[in-house]
């Protein structure tokens, strides 16, 4: 009898340490080998300090396309202190322009349903807190319940083999072979070539107030930056303005700077002086039918074509401004 005992809690033995160590190979898989990374996080999950950059390219975005919903909409997704954070940038403006912050703070101090926003999506932000916590304290009490489930599972086939085998002991032999882990890259890599959008754009003569900006999204939706295209100068007087200058734009969420090219009708272009003044707002190019000018920053890239161009006729120098232009920007992935 004590001989069989003695098997039987050596078995039992075997039964516990291979629990134990495949649950410690477990924790080891989860936690060295292969362990959670998390993606497509919040803006108000940032740090401090990425948060001030995310602010000063938010005003600087404001500053050219004007779009006040979506200005707010940034603003809100820096969390309950994006206060203390529009302050910050206030005191240490950096690259941006102090009167681009004063205007951005007007704007956001004059719609006050942007707290409101902040604080509903707080409250949701709370709310999937609690949730998780609440799932984590529920798997808990169940891992624990079916690791006990399967000790008693082990326990009952050890003691019924036991009784079927009249005592009698066996010997098994385990030939226990470790398969290597296969891991695969989650990350699908676009194409070179593959764009991530196109907009067309055309400006007429008597559109004096012709401005158009496009938002830039990946093929999940999340938001990467703007480009657009708006009046850069005119040249005369009287209505409707004669436009002799074109400004296409480029905001890459992850570069803090953004990336302009002055487009200028062929007068202009070899207007020294006229030119040189223009081209402090960006590097100057002269626009000709079918010429593509690339934009590039950290992680964008933008080729806008010239599909059409045709100049004005009047008592002004000739081609010296615009009647009519359409241009095709092309956004891509910037390779390096």
């Amino acid at each position: 009898m004590n001989e069989i005992m003695n098997k039987l809690n050596r078995n039992v033995m075997i039964a516990l340490l291979a629990l134990i160590v495949g649950i410690v190979l477990g924790v080891f898989y989860a936690w060295v080998i292969s362990p959670v990374e998390w993606v497509n996080g919040e803006v108000n999950q940032l740090r401090r300090d990425l948060r001030v950059e995310y602010l000063k390219m938010t005003i600087d975005s404001f500053a050219l396309n004007e779009d006040v919903g979506l200005a707010i909409k940034r603003y809100d997704s820096l969390g309950s202190d994006k206060a203390e954070i529009l302050a910050e940038v206030g005191g240490d403006p950096g690259e941006v322009s102090p009167g681009s912050i004063q205007r951005f703070k007007e704007i956001v101090e004059t719609y006050p349903q942007a707290e409101g926003a902040g604080a509903a999506g707080a409250t949701a932000s709370e709310s999937g807190q609690e949730e998780g916590f609440s799932l984590s304290r529920l798997l808990l009490p169940v891992c624990g319940a079916t690791l006990l489930l399967g000790l008693l599972l082990i326990v009952a086939l050890v003691l019924r083999r036991r009784v079927d085998t009249g005592g009698q002991e066996e010997y098994y032999e385990y030939d226990e072979e470790m398969s290597p882990a296969q891991v695969y890259d989650q990350e699908t890599p676009m194409q070179d070539d593959q764009p991530l959008a196109t907009f067309r754009t055309t400006y007429a003569l008597g559109d004096d107030l012709y401005d158009d900006s496009f938002s830039i999204e990946s093929a999940s939706g999340d938001f990467l930056g703007e480009c657009g295209v708006g009046i850069g100068d005119v040249i005369g007087v009287g209505e409707p303005k004669k436009v002799n200058a074109f400004e296409i734009w480029l905001f890459d969420k992850n570069d803090i700077q953004t990336v302009t090219k002055v487009l200028m009708s062929r007068y202009t272009f070899e207007d020294g002086e006229t030119r040189a003044k223009i081209a402090a707002k960006g590097d100057p190019i002269e626009a000709r039918g079918g010429d593509v000018i690339t934009l590039q920053t950290a992680s964008l890239t933008v080729e806008a074509r010239i599909v059409d161009l045709n100049y004005g006729d009047s008592a002004l120098p000739s081609e010296s401004y615009f009647d009519r232009l359409t241009i095709e920007l092309k956004a891509l992935p910037t390779v390096l």
